[in-house]
């Protein structure tokens, strides 16, 4: 099978081996080992590299035939190299299948040249509504009031005063209303817009809460 893919994690194992995570246009998430040949070209299997991959089938798992470099997005910044490492740490963790989607979002937000605490508060927002799992935040989705004050991980949205529990975060329709917006716009829209870290910091920390519950 030819697949193109995302190196997520790029894990050396010892003798000339690797351990590569990607994400794949045909098979979603995926693991595989590669043993380093003489002359092989390293940025196909190195972090942030876009490759085609050419995998076999054995067993539950996928052995590597060829593989060739497509792009490098690995960064000439420490700045992005940290954003695109929060964005590969999102998703390592989950079982993540095939989604054009999801592809496209990754192939665009590892693009970002600029604003990286905006984008990856955008990324982040956008990979739940991809994954089906954006929360309600316009109402208590307990009891529909409009009067709300905290997130709940547990109910999987905004809740009012007589709904909250143990598993709730500080909220309110102010930050549902910038999670929303950056949530629906493009990043071209909201790149140059002066938003609060504060805010970007208390939206990420959230929904990577609210993710986390609903994914593992």
């Amino acid at each position: 099978m030819r697949l193109k893919g995302f190196v997520l994690r790029s894990k050396h194992l010892g003798s000339n081996l690797k351990h590569i995570t990607a994400f794949t246009d045909k098979l979603g998430k995926v693991d595989f080992i590669v043993k380093l040949k003489r002359g092989d070209f390293p940025l196909k299997f190195d972090l942030f590299s876009l490759s085609s991959f050419q995998l076999n089938q054995k067993g539950e798992g996928y052995e590597l035939k060829e593989a060739d470099l497509i792009k490098s997005y690995f960064p000439e910044s420490i700045e992005k190299f940290f954003y695109l490492s929060k964005i590969s740490k999102l998703l390592i963790p989950y079982h993540l299948v095939e989604s054009k989607k999801l592809f496209r979002l990754i192939e665009a937000y590892f693009s970002v040249e600029k604003s990286y605490s905006v984008a990856y508060t955008m990324f982040l927002l956008k990979f739940a509504f991809i994954e089906g799992i954006f929360p309600v935040l316009t109402k208590c989705v307990n009891c529909s009031s409009k009067k709300v004050i905290s997130f709940s991980i547990e109910k999987g949205g905004v809740v009012c005063q007589s709904c909250v529990n143990s598993k709730s975060f500080s909220w309110n329709f102010e930050l549902s209303k910038l999670a929303l917006n950056l949530a629906k716009n493009s990043f071209e829209k909201m790149k140059d817009i002066e938003i609060s870290y504060v805010k970007l910091e208390k939206i990420n920390k959230v929904f990577e809460t609210h993710i986390k519950y609903r994914l593992s």
